[in-house]
């Protein structure tokens, strides 16, 4: 489960979760009100572990839809693919003469563009 991989194993005594990973561990204490409501919905430790689990694909969700829209946003601009927009910047030389032409800074985003694409493959990687 992508739980016991990324965060090892979850114990809980006395309002305290302690975490396992390897030989280090992590202890997070809870306010005894959370750890109590919690209690009262199951086993408490895999709710915290299903709980971690929704956040962690909540932020990366966040940041999969940043860089996507970074992406898409240069793809619109450009007419193309980051791939073929690279490959035609590197090789065409008439194609260069009319990016500067139209877009002196076609260069910067250029980077940006590699960057977010990067982020991106990084991101979706992480949920596989």
């Amino acid at each position: 489960m992508f739980g016991e991989e990324i965060y090892g194993k979850i114990s809980i005594e006395a309002g305290e979760i302690r975490q396992y990973k390897e030989r280090a561990m992590t202890t997070l204490t809870l306010n005894p009100k959370y750890v109590n409501i919690l209690q009262t919905f199951g086993n408490i430790e895999e709710i915290v572990e299903e709980i971690l689990y929704r956040y962690t694909l909540e932020r990366i969700n966040e940041r999969i839809e940043k860089a996507s829209q970074a992406v898409l946003g240069f793809e619109a601009k450009y007419g193309m693919p980051y791939r073929e927009f690279y490959e035609r910047a590197m090789n065409d030389d008439e194609f260069v003469a009319a990016l500067w032409e139209a877009d002196p800074t076609w260069e910067d985003d250029l980077m940006v563009w590699e960057y977010y694409g990067e982020v991106l493959s990084d991101w979706t990687n992480r949920l596989n």
